[in-house]
């Protein structure tokens, strides 16, 4: 039989707090989750996924709100991308993903489709383009996971 390619059991899952208690974060803002950044040259995890955890004091009421996550790279292990630029425009660099985030005031926990880890040092940013301010305490997690062959 030949080989199979499965991911790894739940319990190989690993996770890295990107941020465990940010600052209120006005509407149109973006910041880094500098708690730690990731090392794909050290972690070698292949796939990743985020949690976003946070309260909104006024229920956002853009047409669309969402929290949408930016990485910056240093593939020489130094030198980072410049920091992408506040307010959802001119963001040039990476967008990774787009979270969309309910019109309610209760906490909420939203979680990223998975995608490929960068093999290098990443830091990643979140912009608040939901119409109010991001409460404080928000958490960023990011969980990594690999294939296995069989």
């Amino acid at each position: 039989m030949a080989n199979a390619v499965k991911w790894q059991e739940a319990s190989s899952v690993k996770s890295t707090t990107l941020e465990a208690s940010g600052a209120a974060l006005s509407d149109n803002t973006i910041v880094e989750a500098n708690d730690s950044a990731y090392d794909g040259g050290t972690n070698l995890d292949q796939w990743g996924w985020l949690e976003l955890v946070g309260t909104w004091g006024t229920a956002p009421d853009d047409v669309a709100p969402s929290v949408d996550v930016y990485i910056t790279q240093a593939p020489d292990g130094t030198n980072y991308s410049s920091a992408p630029v506040t307010g959802g425009v001119d963001c040039g660099d990476q967008l990774l993903a787009i979270i969309p985030i309910r019109k309610v005031t209760s906490a909420q926990r939203k979680v990223t489709d998975m995608f490929r880890l960068p093999s290098h040092l990443t830091k990643f940013y979140i912009d608040n383009q939901t119409g109010q301010s991001l409460g404080s305490t928000w958490a960023l997690k990011l969980f990594r996971n690999n294939d296995e062959i069989q």
